[in-house]
């Protein structure tokens, strides 16, 4: 990203870190499906001044510490979820009878 962002003269890059490290951290994980802006404060910031404000108002505590419980619960088991389908693509069954002879290591 940074290096699409700066000039030929490469003069200019520090001072695009701020929103390069912004345009990161709003990008959501393929694997968790959340930002880590999300992750952190519960809600997406707003990216542009013109941005509409949320309509949701100002959740209570309680409201507020559950929705973010929930989505951290999300984030943690979206990985585990995808390694549990990716493993039992490659699971196959046993063909094991009652009798037969199998070699144990």
């Amino acid at each position: 990203i940074l290096r699409s962002c700066i000039r030929p003269t490469q003069m200019d890059w520090v001072s695009k870190l701020p929103a390069i490290e912004f345009v990161i951290n709003l990008a959501r994980s393929e694997s968790t499906r959340y930002s880590p802006f999300f992750l952190n404060t519960g809600r997406m910031p707003r990216a542009m001044i013109w941005d509409a404000p949320s309509s949701d108002g100002c959740p209570s505590v309680k409201a507020y510490a559950q929705r973010t419980k929930l989505t951290l619960t999300a984030a943690h088991d979206a990985p585990l979820t995808a390694r549990v389908v990716r493993m039992n693509k490659r699971r196959h069954t046993c063909s094991f009878v009652v009798g037969d002879l199998v070699y144990i290591s």
